[in-house]
C-alpha cells in the first residue's frame, strides 16, 4: 500500500512540475517573440525565423527559473493532495508527513541530474544557435574573443578589413599578450599582412608590439605557413603600433558566456582559459551552480511542502502560498548575491555555488519539522 501510494504522489508531483514547466516555456517563448518582433524594424528575419530564435532561447531562460519551477509544482502538487482531504487519510492511516514528501524528492533530485546532465547541453547548443541567427538577421556583433588548445584568439575592425591575432598566453587583466601572431585582412577577406611578435601590450586605441616581424602579401597571396614564410625576409622591427578598436573591458566582455556551453563541456574551456592566463571565476561559478540543482531542487520541494501541506479546513492558505513565494524569491536574492561574489572572486566559488542551497535545505528542514512536529 505504502509502495503504491509513493508511486501516486511522484505521479501528481512530476505532473505538476511538467505542467509549470510547460506553461512557463510558452510564456517566455511568447514574450521573447513579441521582443524579437519589435526589434526585427527592418524584416530581415521572417516569422517563422523569429519563432524558431523564440524556441531557441526559451530553453536557456527556462533553465534559470527551473528551481522556482519546482517550487511551484511542488506549491501546486501538496495543496491538491490537501484540498481533496488524500492527505488527511493518508495521515490517519498513520502515514507520516516525512514518507508522503519522500517521493517528490526522489522525483526532484531526478529532475536535478537530468537539469544540468542533459537539459543544459540542450539549452546551450540552442543559446549558441539563437547568438548566430541574432548576429546574422540583426548585425549584432558575437564574441570577439575564442578560446582554445591553441592559445587565445582576438577578431578586431581595421579600417575596411579585420585583424585577427592569436596568444599562446595573455595577463589576467588581458591588456598584455605573449608570443603573438597577428593577420590582417582587406574587405574582401584577402590577406595583406602577417606580424609575429614577442609580446603585445594594449593601449589606448592601439596594440604596442614588441620584438615584431611582419610580412606583407600581395592582394590574393594566401599562403601564410611558416615554411614559407622562411623565404621571405620580412621586416624587423623593435616596436610596432598596431591600431585597436578593442579596450580591456570590452575583451573581457567578449569571453563565451557561460550559458552557451554545456555542463560536459565547460571543465575543458575553464582549463583553456586558467591556461592562457585568463580568470575562470565566472565560468567556474556557473558549473557548481549547475552542480547544485539537485540540492536546490530538494529545497524547493521542501518549501514548498512546509507551506501547502496544511489542510483547507484550517484556513490561512493564501497566507501560506505568499510566505512559500517570499521564501523563494529570498533564496534567489541570496543566490544572485553569492554568484556575484563568487563570480568576482570575492569569496570561494565552492561556498558561493553551494551555501544558499544547503541553507535553503536547513530551513526547509526547520520550517517543516516547526509545522509538523511542534
Amino acid at each position: 500500500m505504502t509502495g503504491l501510494l509513493s508511486r501516486y504522489i511522484a505521479r501528481r508531483f512530476a505532473v505538476a512540475v511538467l505542467s509549470v514547466f510547460a506553461a512557463a516555456f510558452l510564456l517566455v517563448a511568447i514574450v521573447d517573440l513579441v521582443e524579437l518582433l519589435r526589434a526585427n524594424k527592418r524584416g530581415s528575419a521572417g516569422f517563422a525565423d523569429l519563432i524558431g530564435m523564440a524556441m531557441l532561447r526559451a530553453p536557456s531562460i527556462t533553465i534559470k527559473a527551473a528551481p522556482f519551477i519546482v517550487l511551484l509544482g511542488a506549491m501546486t502538487a501538496f495543496a491538491s493532495l490537501a484540498r481533496s482531504s488524500e492527505l488527511v487519510v493518508a495521515r490517519a492511516s498513520g502515514v507520516s508527513a516525512w514518507r508522503i514528501i519522500q517521493p517528490a524528492l526522489i522525483v526532484a533530485s531526478l529532475l536535478g541530474v537530468v537539469s544540468f546532465a542533459v537539459y543544459n547541453p540542450v539549452a546551450s547548443a540552442f543559446a549558441a544557435r539563437f547568438e548566430t541567427l541574432e548576429e546574422r538577421f540583426f548585425e549584432r556583433t558575437s564574441s570577439r574573443v575564442a578560446i582554445s588548445g591553441t592559445g587565445i584568439w582576438l577578431r578586431q575592425t581595421n579600417g575596411d578589413g579585420q585583424t585577427v591575432i592569436r596568444a599562446q598566453r595573455a595577463s589576467r587583466a588581458v591588456d598584455t599578450l605573449w608570443e603573438v601572431s597577428a593577420f590582417e585582412f582587406d574587405a574582401q577577406d584577402r590577406l595583406l599582412s602577417r606580424i609575429n611578435a614577442r609580446a603585445a601590450a594594449l593601449e589606448v586605441g592601439a596594440w604596442r608590439l614588441s620584438g615584431a616581424h611582419v610580412w606583407r602579401f600581395d592582394q590574393g597571396d594566401g599562403n601564410t605557413d611558416d615554411s614559407a614564410l622562411q623565404d621571405v625576409a620580412g621586416e624587423r622591427l623593435d616596436t610596432l603600433r598596431l591600431e585597436t578598436d578593442l579596450t580591456v573591458d570590452r575583451i573581457q566582455e567578449s569571453f563565451a558566456d557561460p550559458q552557451t556551453i554545456g555542463f560536459w563541456s565547460l571543465p575543458g574551456f575553464i582549463s583553456n582559459l586558467e591556461t592562457s592566463g585568463f580568470s575562470s571565476y565566472r565560468h567556474r561559478m556557473h558549473w557548481h551552480s549547475l552542480l547544485t540543482a539537485p540540492v536546490v531542487f530538494l529545497a524547493m520541494v521542501l518549501i514548498g511542502a512546509a507551506f501547502s501541506m496544511r489542510h483547507a479546513r484550517f484556513g490561512g492558505l493564501g497566507m501560506m502560498a505568499l510566505g512559500c513565494v517570499i521564501s523563494g524569491f529570498g533564496f534567489f536574492f541570496l543566490s544572485d548575491v553569492t554568484n556575484a561574489l563568487g563570480a568576482s572572486g570575492s569569496i570561494p566559488v565552492v561556498v558561493a555555488a553551494w551555501a544558499p542551497p544547503v541553507s535553503a535545505v536547513l530551513f526547509a528542514l526547520g520550517l517543516l519539522l516547526h509545522i509538523e512536529d511542534g
